[in-house]
């Protein structure tokens, strides 16, 4: 009814299987693509986020001495001072030439309407009579029973909602002097400054966290998909040496069309491994079933143990908090990694909060940092079971895969090379939607004419022969 079919048209040699992955590259594709564009090209910039900082921001550095660094409970009780009732949660100390850092977090503020909500609830129970309240309490009983489990998941998430709406303040401090060099806080939501407003767009879309990752999650899922896709389609038909140059090479001389297929084709091919490794490790902030069946993968069936809540100090023994205990951790774990680039040292608030410490082995570089976790009475080790937890060298193969996976997703695992390697492949994962658009857009008719029939040229006779010729047929 809407099309007509030509007798004459070639039948595609493609096969069915080719033909459906087609399509569903080519729909699947435009309707991501957008996506995909703005994750890349936030995702580039962000790559080198820690080298742009140290070239622009040259208080985060200081002049080396020939002298020891302040104790972290000197650095922190001048940074209390000069933040004015706060408390320190962490002190850094990186290299000889690196600031000192002591950070402060403050956890966004309940609003009213959420106060009155509480108070309106407080008083719920005024009019009520006592039958009324006792068969509410017992099935407040019997709810509590079978909502444990989810009581403590919405826990967690209204604790890393609260995280993710404060506000984190470092206090870059002169390790040997003590001396103020500067003031830099930094909130997810609120005046967040440059490459934090580039990491929520590329987490978010710049969208409420819970309504942005999930969309982000969704186009990354489907561009998965586009690169194995892709592959199936680029596969040659055949390996003569004609078809591998058009699989193998941009032809630089060619048309724009022609040309514009090369760039989404070939390039296309040279980023897909690395494009599947940073797609599938970003996608494990983005969905826990990604994140627990990744794991359960790399480690040949076992369940990711995801821990996140910290391990506790022993509160039997009653006794006030010296800020010098984290001293002595800090300087213990010096002698222990004299080559350390940096470690960072968290500041217990509550009793029974421990006292964690984090050793950089390398500076930018994350996944092969050691985590441990003290009795801040005691200072003796607490063991967790987290991929994330204890020494590097001593975790098994699932577990490391698991701390590599940030250093992966930026490159920053194989170094400034691997930076490099994920910036550029970022690049062209930006281009592919324009490109793959562009291939598009060329193949459809929007308001074009259909071609004019040729006109048959016709022989002029003359007219002495036409008249000839009557002559003949009336004296016939």
């Amino acid at each position: 009814m809407f099309s007509s079919s030509n007798p004459n048209k070639k039948k595609s040699k493609k096969s069915l299987f080719k033909r459906v992955m087609a399509w569903l590259h080519l729909w699947l594709g435009l309707a991501s693509g957008i996506i995909v564009v703005i994750v890349s090209l936030t995702g580039c910039i962000y790559v080198f986020e820690s080298e742009i900082k140290d070239f622009i921001e040259d208080w985060r550095f200081v002049k080396p001495q020939e002298q020891a660094f302040l104790l972290p409970s000197q650095l922190i009780t001048i940074a209390d001072k000069t933040m004015k009732g706060k408390h320190a949660t962490s002190v850094t100390f990186g290299g000889k030439e690196d600031a000192a850092i002591v950070g402060y977090f403050t956890e966004k503020k309940e609003g009213k309407d959420r106060e009155g909500k509480a108070e309106h609830k407080k008083g719920e129970g005024k009019g009520r009579n006592q039958k009324d309240v006792a068969k509410s309490d017992n099935e407040k009983g019997k709810e509590r029973e079978k909502g444990k489990g989810k009581g403590k998941e919405k826990g967690k998430e209204e604790k890393s909602k609260r995280r993710r709406g404060g506000i984190f303040t470092s206090v870059y401090m002169n390790p040997y002097t003590g001396e103020v060099l500067n003031i830099k806080s930094v909130s997810r939501s609120e005046s967040p400054d440059f490459f934090r407003f580039i990491l929520n767009g590329h987490r978010a879309l710049w969208l409420p966290y819970d309504i942005g990752r999930p969309i982000v999650g969704v186009a990354v899922l489907i561009f998965v998909f586009l690169l194995i896709s892709g592959i199936v389609l680029w596969w040659p038909t055949k390996w003569i040496k004609s078809i591998r140059d058009k699989s193998f090479k941009i032809k630089l001389s060619a048309s724009f069309k022609r040309l514009n297929y090369d760039l989404h084709n070939v390039l296309g091919f040279y980023s897909m491994i690395f494009l599947l490794f940073i797609s599938i490790t970003g996608l494990v902030w983005s969905f826990g079933w990604w994140s627990k069946s990744l794991y359960w993968v790399t480690s040949g069936g076992k369940p990711l143990t995801e821990n996140r809540e910290s391990p506790k100090s022993d509160t039997t023994i009653v006794k006030a908090f010296n800020i010098t205990t984290v001293d002595k951790v800090l300087l213990n774990l010096s002698k222990q990694n004299p080559q350390a680039a940096g470690i960072l040292v968290t500041v217990p608030d509550k009793p029974a909060d421990a006292i964690g410490a984090f050793v950089y082995k390398q500076k930018h570089t994350f996944y092969n940092m050691d985590r441990y976790s003290f009795d801040q009475q005691t200072l003796k080790e607490i063991s967790i079971k987290t991929p994330f937890s204890g020494k590097y060298i001593e975790a098994n193969i699932p577990d490391k895969i698991r701390r590599m996976n940030y250093d992966i997703h930026v490159g920053s695992v194989l170094g400034l090379t691997g930076k490099f390697l994920a910036f550029f492949a970022s690049l062209i994962s930006a281009s592919l939607p324009i490109t793959g658009f562009m291939i598009w857009w060329g193949k459809q008719k929007f308001g074009k004419k259909s071609p004019a029939k040729p006109k048959v040229a016709t022989k002029e006779i003359p007219v002495s022969k036409l008249k000839n010729r009557a002559e003949k047929e009336l004296t016939a």
